[in-house]
């Protein structure tokens, strides 16, 4: 029924036991000093019969935390606690590639390490609160620093050492986060960079960051090991780009010209963690991605089994990624292939501390 998904896959350098991601999924579990819990290589390890695991959005280095509990791959310690979670993956014949990510603007100095304060393109204040674990209830994201050059080429090389540590660790690719709302994405659109330097202004010059950091993490891993992640027509935490469709198409242009080794994209019908009705853009991103980059795609957003398979017949997509459905569904790729029913999650511990609603669902019987 599912000739397609369940086949295995060439993708770019890699060769996959099926057509199935696990995509990145927040978890808000990790440890102070922002490693991997203990049990995250076992949370990973009960998930490592997709074709291709991407990890978890990951802190590139100490002020690019944003929420409470995210994890980082900063330190040796980080680093050592990645190729546990690496080792897991692998054992199960999965590829995995770790999402690196900088919040900017979006964060709060009681999710960072002390001394840390939330960065962006221009001191623009999110229009939106967000969460702490000090707070009872969320707080107002504060008025972030506006970047300077130096603060630039800081963040911009720490993408480059995270991507050193990402290879230390045994990830067989990384993932550059330029969706939803955080840096890149902040750089790219035009009500978060304000800025009147070369890393701001037309399109082009607000498209420089994104460049600068690809190039950045092709010092540690060649091309065809990076994806890059979007968000076409996206305005979760508070984008409001002007002419988001000029926006995808430039960033899209880049991996082109850059020759990333795959886009992931997440159609308009998901905004951060709410599902919404399709207007018929959820299509069109697909298509643009296909006129534009010559490279495989990842679809996400929205899909089941039956419209994944469509999706991959009619070669719109190369790979498709199943999200919360990862979350209480270790065993997606049985269940898709056995035809057992998807087990529904519990949404109120997605993002909480412990082990409830983490490594606790079972698989089917």
């Amino acid at each position: 029924m599912y000739d397609k998904l369940l086949s295995p896959a060439k993708f770019g350098p890699w060769d996959l036991s099926s057509h199935i991601v696990m995509p990145p999924l927040t978890r808000n579990r990790a440890e102070e000093d922002f490693s991997p819990n203990d049990r995250a290589p076992e949370y990973y390890g009960q998930r490592n019969s997709a074709g291709l695991v991407i990890c978890e959005a990951t802190q590139v280095s100490p002020e690019a935390t944003g929420y409470p509990r995210t994890p980082g791959i900063w330190t040796e310690k980080q680093t050592a606690k990645w190729k546990e979670v690496v080792d897991a993956i692998h054992a199960g014949g999965a590829k995995t590639v770790i999402q690196l990510w900088h919040c900017g603007r979006i964060g709060h100095p009681d999710n960072q390490p002390e001394g840390c304060f939330p960065m962006g393109p221009s001191a623009v204040q999110p229009g939106l609160p967000i969460y702490t674990d000090t707070a009872q209830d969320v707080v107002e994201n504060p008025v972030p620093k506006e970047m300077t050059e130096e603060d630039v080429q800081w963040v911009i090389s720490s993408y480059r050492d995270a991507c050193l540590n990402a290879k230390k660790a045994g990830f067989d690719g990384v993932e550059l986060h330029a969706a939803n709302g955080y840096l890149v994405d902040q750089f790219a659109s035009t009500n978060t960079n304000l800025r009147t330097d070369k890393w701001g202004g037309g399109l082009d010059d607000r498209l420089q960051f994104m460049r600068a950091v690809l190039k950045a993490m092709m010092e540690a891993y060649p091309a065809e090991c990076i994806g890059v992640r979007m968000s076409p027509y996206g305005t979760f935490n508070d984008i409001q780009d002007e002419d988001p469709n000029a926006k995808y198409e430039g960033m899209l242009k880049v991996c082109e010209e850059m020759g990333v080794g795959y886009v992931h994209i997440i159609r308009p019908v998901v905004s951060g963690n709410i599902q919404m009705e399709s207007t018929g853009r959820d299509v069109e991103v697909i298509d643009t991605a296909r006129r534009l980059y010559s490279g495989p795609l990842i679809a996400a957003a929205g899909y089941t089994p039956e419209s994944a398979e469509e999706e991959l017949q009619k070669g719109r997509a190369d790979l498709v990624a199943f999200g919360r459905a990862y979350v209480s569904n270790p065993d997606l790729v049985r269940r898709v292939s056995e035809g057992i029913p998807f087990a529904e999650g519990n949404p109120e511990t997605f993002y909480t501390p412990g082990m409830t609603g983490y490594i606790d669902y079972p698989k089917a019987s």
